[in-house]
């Protein structure tokens, strides 16, 4: 009989109960028959299950997240895993000590183009970026070598890591989650933004289309369901709402459980993904959009080379200029304007992500490179 195999997943910055690490990945290692432990950030409620969870201390400011990897490495070591899966840029030493004093296969989760998005943090100002990004690039070259795999998204985010042993993982949404149809629930005037909201994700421009749309469509309703940025923020976008006169038609529900997103997505007709033209953005793929797709409803989405391929493909949506407010009303009222359109959207994205962006097509492929790099230990 086979020893079941350890697995230690590691996170120091993400939720302990992530959609992508502990819902998607780790449940699926556990499905597999693997012995899973997760290094993450204390949750305020710890979770009885199969996954083992190991809670560590989140950074509480993002220059001091490279000092955790001493503690990471140590918790993560005393697991004694056969395989080691870590998900944060800074914890690059730590998965080379890991490498070094386990022996053991250690894979890198690359979710983004980590040079392009460094140019984009805001707690970096200006003349620091360039430099900050050149290190990092060269921790890449020195350490990845060293290491056993890598794990990425998107084909463009991808280029960057051909050389190693690589995997494309993509991050689709759970086909549990989205087990039914919700046409006859859908109310034909909501209007729904999942995700974080920040300026780089075109939150200002976005509001004010919605104002532009809702002169126009008197029972049309927004939905922001998601984290704030900064109060101040929060603050700054309150105020435009209030100013622009629709307060009233604006609701924002704040972060809430992954779990619980598809409550609200089961609701709305139509959702928007207007981020604005940052490196990142222009390599990387949002969950939002396939999470969009899987509850059947219709897409607005920047019109990025890679957005544009999944939209036109499946039939799901209409592109827009993020940059320009009258693009994204425009765009919005041809869907409230027209229902049955925006239905049709719905119901060819759904079809899309049950036929081909869900995680179970994707569930495939981790397991499949774990096989492989645990063969070659």
């Amino acid at each position: 009989m086979d020893i079941m195999k350890k697995i230690c997943v590691i996170t120091s910055v993400h939720n302990a109960y992530d959609g992508r690490i502990y819902h998607k990945q780790c449940k699926s290692l556990v499905k597999a028959g693997y012995d899973v432990s997760l290094v993450a950030p204390k949750p305020e409620m710890i979770l009885d299950d199969s996954i083992k969870l190991i809670p560590i201390e989140k950074p509480k400011q993002e220059l001091k997240r490279f000092l955790h990897t001493f503690t990471v490495f140590k918790a993560a070591r005393k697991t004694n895993a056969d395989l080691y899966h870590f998900h944060d840029p800074e914890l690059i030493p730590a998965g080379v000590l890991l490498r070094i004093f386990t022996g053991k296969p250690v894979i890198f989760d690359a979710h983004e183009h980590y040079p392009n998005a460094i140019m984009s943090k805001k707690y970096l100002k200006s003349w620091m970026k360039k430099p900050v990004r050149l290190i990092y690039e060269a921790i890449e070259r020195i350490c990845l070598p060293i290491l056993s795999g890598v794990i990425y998204t998107t084909d463009e985010v991808g280029e960057r890591y051909q050389r190693y042993d690589s995997c494309k993982i993509e991050n689709y949404p759970l086909t549990e989650m989205f087990k039914l149809n919700h046409y006859a629930l859908k109310d034909p005037d909501m209007v729904l933004y999942l995700g974080g909201i920040t300026p780089i994700r075109g939150i200002e421009q976005l509001t004010e289309a919605f104002a532009l749309a809702a002169d126009k469509h008197p029972d049309a309703k927004f939905l922001f369901v998601g984290r704030f940025e900064s109060e101040a923020f929060e603050r700054k976008i309150k105020e435009k709402v209030k100013a622009y006169g629709f307060a009233d038609r604006v609701e924002f529900m704040g972060s809430v459980p992954y779990s619980e997103i598809e409550t609200y997505l089961s609701k709305a007709s139509i959702g928007i993904i207007p981020y604005l033209p940052e490196p990142n953005h222009l390599v990387c793929l949002p969950n939002k959009l396939f999470e969009y797709m899987a509850a059947g409803v219709a897409i607005l989405a920047s019109d990025f080379p890679h957005y544009r391929r999944v939209v036109e493909n499946s039939d799901s949506g209409l592109l827009i200029d993020p940059e320009k407010p009258e693009s994204i009303a425009d765009a919005l009222n041809v869907l409230l304007d027209n229902p049955e359109m925006t239905k049709d959207f719905g119901v060819n994205g759904r079809m899309s992500f049950e036929t081909t962006y869900n995680w179970e097509t994707e569930e495939r492929k981790l397991v499949s490179f774990y096989k492989k790099l645990l063969k070659q230990q």
